[in-house]
């Protein structure tokens, strides 16, 4: 691990970061109003509806960077190294996104809207990703920092030690023979007793990092039924992909991107020339005891969600309370899937009448099955032998383009056949 400043402690450093952050990306977000004004008056549509949805992006991620709970917004757990260079590329990112943004601001050339997203994106992931700081990780500080006093105060005592010898010689070089021993009295060779300050400074090390410990790690019950509830996602994750978008669209002939930490499991699809995500659905450890601060969040992660752009997320907690799970029950909106799961009770809850919620909650589920496109043709073909689009898109979700794609490719693969009669019909290949 490069040198740290152990003198900032863990938990003042991560709230210290979350103010700078919030800083910046206050900056950033003047910055680009300037922007689109200034593309505006170029008259460069594309890019001014660009830079608006990239604001409107920012703008929640301000919403997120006021909160306090953010330090302990992280999904991810890790050592005492990983977290002080996590920390760095979390202040790094908006630093370098202000960069960009004014950097476009000075030049007359066309603006990079990919570069401003893509860091807009590695700030949005960072957010989310920050490392949480537990009882180990502070233990480790907490050896660290002591190490570190110690190979100080060993240094500190070397050099008084070879100042004195110094003096001692060069007093004996100057004084006559019979004071000699009465000059050894007065500068012994070594002396190793620890002054007040370094045992001071020993004890408010442990008692400062106590102090900063917020909460406990999870207790061995609430551990074991998260970890199995991420492992049963993660084969999910890993052996089924997303076939049918919210709006309909065939979307399996897409990169679905798997992550995963020991509390979280990501899946995402991105398109287009910026590689924006066009779906992500996400399932982290969050626990939210209050009804107003998870309705707070969760309207705050609505309003950076783009156009053309679907997010699923779930919200993982050992227990719920019971007014969260009434408002989850009745939580909709057009673009944010939301689920909250309980582990102890092995409860998904949601709004079940939300079309998008029913359509994606087997991502979220510990069990739950979901007919793969290719199984609905199979029963189609065994149920009337012919059957066309209309059919395709009543028994599958998909849109009449979404639908389309999906025959086009079956037939392109041989493993269906177009046989016309009155209007395009199809079944097996023979």
């Amino acid at each position: 691990m490069k040198d740290m400043d152990l003198e900032s402690h863990p938990t003042t450093l991560q709230e210290e970061n979350r103010k700078k952050v919030h800083e910046l990306l206050k900056n950033t977000h003047s910055r680009i109003e300037k922007l689109i004004q200034k593309t505006y008056q170029q008259k460069d549509s594309a890019t001014t509806s660009q830079l608006r949805q990239l604001r409107t992006r920012i703008t929640g991620l301000i919403a997120e960077a006021e909160k306090k709970e953010l330090d302990s917004f992280g999904s991810h757990t890790g050592n005492i190294d990983e977290f002080y260079e996590n920390e760095e590329r979390f202040i790094e990112t908006p630093t370098l996104l202000l960069q960009e943004v004014e950097n476009a601001l000075a030049t007359g050339e066309n603006v990079d809207v990919f570069a401003i997203s893509d860091l807009v994106d590695k700030m949005d992931m960072g957010f989310s990703h920050r490392i949480e700081l537990t009882n180990k990780n502070l233990s480790e500080y907490e050896n660290r920092i002591g190490s570190k006093k110690q190979a100080e105060r060993e240094e500190r005592e070397r050099q008084e030690k070879e100042i004195r010898e110094k003096e001692q010689k060069e007093a004996e070089e100057k004084t006559p023979a019979e004071d000699k021993t009465e000059m050894s009295k007065t500068f012994p060779s070594e002396i190793k007793t620890s002054s007040t300050d370094d045992i001071e400074d020993e004890t408010s090390v442990t008692s400062d990092t106590q102090a900063h410990i917020k909460k406990d790690e999870l207790d061995t019950e609430t551990l074991s039924k998260l970890y199995s509830y991420i492992n049963i996602l993660e084969q999910k994750f890993e052996n089924h992909y997303p076939e049918v978008s919210y709006d309909g669209e065939y979307i399996a002939d897409k990169q679905w991107k798997v992550e995963l930490s020991k509390k979280s499991v990501r899946g995402s699809i991105k398109e287009g020339r910026f590689k924006t995500p066009m779906l992500i659905v996400d399932n982290y450890w969050k626990s939210i005891e209050d009804k107003r601060d998870i309705i707070e969040m969760i309207q705050a992660k609505a309003s950076t969600i783009e156009q053309n752009q679907y997010v699923s997320l779930c919200f993982i907690n050992s227990s719920w309370d019971q007014n969260i799970k009434d408002w989850a029950r009745t939580y909709s909106h057009q673009r944010l899937g939301f689920f909250i799961y309980d582990l102890l009770e092995d409860d998904l809850v949601y709004n079940e009448t939300d079309e998008n919620n029913r359509k994606f909650a087997f991502w979220h589920s510990t069990n739950g099955t979901r007919s793969k496109l290719t199984q609905i043709v199979d029963q189609l073909i065994e149920d009337e032998e012919y059957f066309d689009l209309n059919d395709v898109m009543e028994h599958s979700g998909l849109n009449l383009r979404g639908a389309k794609k999906f025959i086009d490719s079956l037939v392109k693969k041989k493993a269906l056949i177009d046989v016309g009669l009155d209007s395009p019909k199809y079944t097996r290949s023979k």
